[in-house]
């Protein structure tokens, strides 16, 4: 009677435990991919340095199209995050929203947003004493998100700000 239990309750439990192996290797959904974006930018407007650093792999890879440099460079999560968090004091009030996205291919894992900014250079940042003058700039960026949910590469097509702008020319 033992014996012929044995592989019954084999065959039961074999198949769950085989599907919890598989999810356990399954892929984050493209809704997850565009949460780990969405955190982003949601870090921006909540100026949480350690919100914006979080949603970064360890030596992240950008490549700013429209700047000086638009070739691809290795980036560490902090220096991200302090370069966004030294906008954001020449920008105190600065907003991030979307025309677009984020979203996420289908078949792929890169994550696409329209975004733009507003608000005021009202603050002194990295030496630039602020004009007080509007701000609003655009950009599209593309994310990939791994399958850790980090951002291991973004592409960023923008405007600039005037403070931008002034910086990279105090920098030549």
């Amino acid at each position: 009677m033992h014996k012929q239990i044995a592989p019954i309750l084999l065959a039961i439990t074999a198949p769950l435990f085989l599907f919890k192996v598989a999810s356990a290797f399954t892929s984050p959904t493209p809704m997850q991919r565009e949460n780990v974006v969405r955190s982003y930018f949601d870090g921006v407007n909540k100026k949480d340095r350690d919100q914006i650093a979080n949603c970064f792999a360890d030596d992240a890879i950008i490549q700013d199209i429209c700047s000086i440099n638009a070739s691809e460079r290795k980036v560490n999560p902090n220096d991200l995050a302090d370069r966004c968090m030294e906008f954001l004091e020449a920008h105190p009030d600065c907003v991030v929203d979307f025309h677009y996205g984020p979203e996420c291919g289908r078949e792929s894992n890169w994550v696409v947003a329209h975004w733009y900014e507003t608000g005021h250079w009202t603050g002194d940042s990295r030496g630039i004493k602020a004009t007080g003058n509007p701000m609003a700039v655009e950009g599209q960026t593309r994310f990939l998100v791994n399958d850790d949910l980090k951002i291991e590469k973004f592409v960023v097509t923008r405007t600039f700000t005037e403070w931008e702008e002034t910086l990279q020319n105090s920098q030549k």
